[in-house]
């Protein structure tokens, strides 16, 4: 068979049993890029001799290797190389190991006794007015947008006369979707105020958080920790309470703009619940 013969970027996907999704993020990032692109059409074709390095990254994705490291692999072609880079993410894999059991022992004790292990309460949140502004958000996007947002209510508050009344939160959907879900930032303010068309053209909207009851877990620390503060808290109220379905309220107490600390980070999570004896 000649290496020389191509395949377009369907049959390249099926041989190389990457999906065309993958293929075009490997060109985007030049880790595999098609040995020819149609100038009219836009179609990608891909060399035979291009299945072995689509091979090799399948391979050592599977491996949970990051594409800086096998693109280190693919420019070498240097089996002393591979041998090094193989090496080095199996001691990451294995303190990755390690970290995990540490997690999962820490969310086995706190579902097993969560009132003890991390102390979470009830509380009534009163109705609150809030400056707000939404948009749909990636899990890449996330940060920048909390940090865009935070500075655009400030902003917005300043030039209205708000008196902020509370600190910075999110609103997030109790349904979580793969791709992007709708967050809405939000700053509790004293009273209602009339915005500049400014803070309006930039999205920044009034609006009131309505009047709930709530389930309080404080997460201590950054935030890649956060999902097993949320198992915990799950837990707990699957059998103390009755979820809604409202959105689940973050409030960072303490963040990046406080202290370049993340073990110093405070954030607040605000699960709505149901009274008791309220009708589901």
């Amino acid at each position: 068979m000649s290496h020389n013969a191509f395949l377009r970027i369907g049959p390249f996907s099926r041989a190389s049993s990457l999906s065309v999704k993958a293929l075009r993020a490997y060109h985007e990032t030049g880790l595999l890029v098609p040995a020819e692109i149609d100038p009219q059409t836009g179609y990608r074709s891909y060399s035979v001799a291009q299945l072995t390095d689509a091979t090799i990254i399948r391979r050592l994705r599977e491996l949970d290797m990051p594409l800086e490291a096998i693109r280190e692999v693919l420019d070498a072609r240097d089996p002393a190389v591979t041998g090094k880079v193989l090496s080095e993410h199996g001691a990451r894999l294995g303190e990755r190991l390690a970290a995990t059991q540490r997690a999962i022992d820490e969310v086995s004790l706190a579902l097993e006794s969560p009132a003890v292990h991390t102390p979470i309460h009830l509380r009534a949140e009163p109705s609150r007015t809030v400056l707000a502004v939404t948009q749909m958000v990636s899990e890449e996007e996330w940060m920048p947008f909390l940090a865009r947002a935070v500075g655009a209510l400030k902003e917005a508050a300043a030039a209205a006369g708000a008196v902020v009344d509370g600190p910075f939160g999110a609103l997030y959907p109790t349904l979580l979707e793969d791709d992007a879900q709708e967050v809405a930032a939000y700053l509790p303010i004293a009273t209602a105020v009339v915005l500049p068309v400014a803070a309006r053209s930039s999205g920044v909207t009034v609006d009131v958080l309505p009047a709930t009851d709530v389930a309080v877990l404080v997460h201590i620390g950054d935030y890649e920790t956060m999902a097993d503060s949320y198992t915990t808290l799950g837990a707990w109220v699957a059998a103390n309470a009755d979820a809604s379905d409202e959105p689940v309220r973050e409030c960072y107490l303490v963040g990046p703009r406080d202290s370049d600390d993340t073990a110093r980070f405070r954030t607040e999570i605000l699960w709505p619940v149901r009274a008791m004896g309220e009708p589901s």
